[in-house]
C-alpha cells in the first residue's frame, strides 16, 4: 500500500485501518464468535483492542529499526502466519464437527482466566497481527516527515482499531438475536474454518509463486 504526498497521516491511518477490518483472519473471527454465544464479548473485544494499541505504539516507537529489517521479517512472519492460518482452519473445522462437545463446554460457560489466556493465544501467536500492527504500520509511518503526521497515522490506526474490535463482537451479538439456533454456531465454525483454508491456500500459492525461479 503506497500513499502519495497529498495525502494525510489520518488519512492514511484510515486506509489501513479499513483494509484490516476488512480482512477476515483468526482474530475477527473469534470476537464474532464471541457475539455468537453471547459470551464474554465486551472482554474479549477490549483485550483484542488493548492488544493491538500495543502493537501500534510499538510500530510508532521502533520505527526505524523495525522498517529496516520489514522485508525478510514480513517474509518469515508470513510463512508462519500461513501455519497458524492453516492451524485455526482446522480448529474451526474440529469445532463444526465435534458440535455437540463444543456445545457442553459453552453451556458451562469459562472462567475469566481462561478467557484471557484463549484470547492472548490467538492473538499473540498469530504471526499475521504482527504484520498488519507493526510491521506495515512501522514501514509507512517512516514516510511521513512531520511528527504530527506520524502522531495522526497511529491515532486514526487507533481509532479503527476501536471500530474493528467492537464492530465485529457486537456484530456477533446482533447475529445471535437473529438466528438464535445452536445450528447456527455449527455453520458459523464450518463457514470460518471454509474461509480460513482458503486464505491459507491463497498465502501458500503468493509465498510459493515468489520462491520459484
Amino acid at each position: 500500500m503506497i500513499f502519495d504526498g497529498d495525502v494525510s497521516g489520518f488519512q492514511a491511518g484510515l486506509a489501513l485501518g479499513v483494509a484490516s477490518m476488512a480482512s477476515v483472519g483468526p482474530n475477527n473471527l473469534m470476537m464474532m464468535r464471541e457475539g455468537l454465544v453471547r459470551g464474554r464479548m465486551t472482554f474479549v473485544a477490549s483485550l483484542v483492542w488493548a492488544s493491538y494499541v500495543a502493537l501500534i505504539a510499538a510500530s510508532y516507537l521502533l520505527a526505524a529499526s523495525i522498517a529496516g529489517i520489514a522485508p525478510s521479517l514480513r517474509t518469515i512472519l508470513t510463512w508462519c502466519g500461513l501455519a497458524a492460518i492453516s492451524w485455526f482452519a482446522l480448529q474451526s473445522l474440529r469445532a463444526a464437527a465435534a458440535a455437540g462437545r463444543m456445545e457442553e463446554q459453552e453451556e458451562h460457560g469459562e472462567t475469566g482466566r481462561s478467557c484471557l489466556l484463549r484470547v492472548l493465544r490467538v492473538v499473540w501467536m498469530n504471526p499475521l497481527t504482527y504484520i498488519e500492527l507493526l510491521l506495515i504500520p512501522a514501514t509507512l509511518g517512516q514516510s511521513f516527515d512531520a511528527t504530527d503526521a506520524r502522531l495522526q497515522f497511529v491515532a486514526a490506526l487507533v481509532l479503527m482499531a476501536t471500530l474493528c474490535c467492537y464492530a465485529y463482537a457486537f456484530g456477533g451479538r446482533l447475529i445471535a438475536s437473529v438466528l438464535r439456533h445452536r445450528a447456527s454456531l455449527r455453520l458459523f465454525d464450518f463457514i470460518s474454518g471454509l474461509i480460513l483454508s482458503a486464505v491459507a491456500l491463497s498465502m501458500a500459492a503468493s509465498l510459493l509463486s515468489e520462491a520459484l525461479p
